[in-house]
């Protein structure tokens, strides 16, 4: 039996806190306890501080707003920290970044890589949403021959690596409950080939960088996002969704394969579980079982209603009157 794992979020803010005692409390407890990173105000303003940090087995990452600050790693901090970790780091706003006698300032929305075991410091002009992802630098090892030399690398916010990537983490941090130690290790494992793959860009994409579980997973998210965000499209269809992620249709279907299921099946039951929505939403209680189709991506009401019975058994109408009827008992 695959035990549950406490639920891997931890969340920390100074809301609560006297004005006067948010800085301290921020830096002691969350900077050098947690993160083991130094934490001052960049600008005399009345700090604020609150954020998220998801400890996986073998990845981690935190997701913080803050007023303006610095952050530094320190030589006594580092000694804290069990492995050497590569980070990366992105904001909504220029970071201002120094490591290894290098200085850069990162636009908003690229990301940095940053040695772990290296002293660094990190500044921000303005209130800052800012995404860190740590893994420990032996885990990339065999995928990245020269992981230690990527300290101080931008990949631009253009990359679609680097969209594939946040777009995971956004997956990740859905999570609300107790995980599966399966599954918190299978995310870590996902993470660290995504590291490695936003690494690579610039480089020719192969085969086997493509194939990671870590680059499949986060491909077939972004395609069922493609898709949620299309449904109401009659015309929404595999090659279109491909060509939207820059993947080949074969390629997509691969990804469904691996599911056991196929793009179109999965096209179906999200329109139909839409359906489903819409039939049960007050809002939607004057519209008719043809508009609740056309709304949901289907061109022919006799095909919306055939597939319909045959999901749940009852025509879409039984549906929309069962739902009803339960609201008010």
């Amino acid at each position: 039996m695959n035990e549950l794992t406490p639920q891997p979020y931890q969340y920390f803010s100074t809301a609560s806190l006297p004005v006067a005692d948010r800085l301290a409390t921020w830096r002691e407890v969350f900077g050098q306890k947690v993160v083991h990173l130094d934490i001052e105000p960049a600008k005399d303003i009345p700090f604020h501080a609150e954020g998220t940090l998801c400890a996986l087995p073998g990845a981690a990452f935190s997701l913080v707003s803050a007023t303006p600050i610095r952050v530094a790693r320190t030589q006594k901090l580092i000694s804290n920290d069990k492995a050497d970790t590569l980070f990366v780091v992105t904001a909504d706003t220029p970071l201002q970044v120094a490591q290894g006698g290098k200085e850069k300032v990162v636009d908003a929305g690229d990301a940095v890589f940053v040695r772990g075991g290296e002293c660094s410091t990190l500044a921000t002009e303005r209130e800052t949403h800012v995404t860190n992802i740590s893994v420990p630098i032996d885990s990339l090892a065999p995928m990245l021959p020269r992981v230690e030399d990527l300290s101080m690398t931008v990949i631009p916010k253009r990359s679609d690596t680097l969209d594939l990537f946040l777009g995971y983490i956004d997956l990740v941090r859905g999570w609300q409950e107790a995980v599966s130690a399966d599954l918190s290790h299978m995310a870590a494992s996902h993470l660290r080939d995504l590291v490695a793959a936003i690494a690579r860009t610039g480089e020719p994409t192969t085969t086997a960088m493509e194939n990671r579980p870590g680059i499949r997973a986060a491909r077939l998210r972004g395609i069922k996002a493609t898709i949620e965000s299309q449904l109401s499209e009659p015309s929404l269809s595999l090659h279109d969704i491909a060509a939207s992620n820059g993947i080949s249709p074969r390629y997509v279907g691969k990804l469904f394969r691996n599911e056991e299921t196929t793009f179109s099946d999965f096209v179906l039951g999200r329109r139909l579980h839409r359906a489903c929505q819409l039939l049960r939403h007050r809002e939607h209680a004057a519209s008719t079982i043809a508009a609740v189709a056309y709304a949901c991506g289907f061109g022919d009401l006799s095909y919306f209603n055939r597939t319909f019975r045959r999901r749940y058994d009852m025509t879409p109408s039984e549906y929309r009157e069962d739902a009803w009827r339960n609201r008010w008992k």
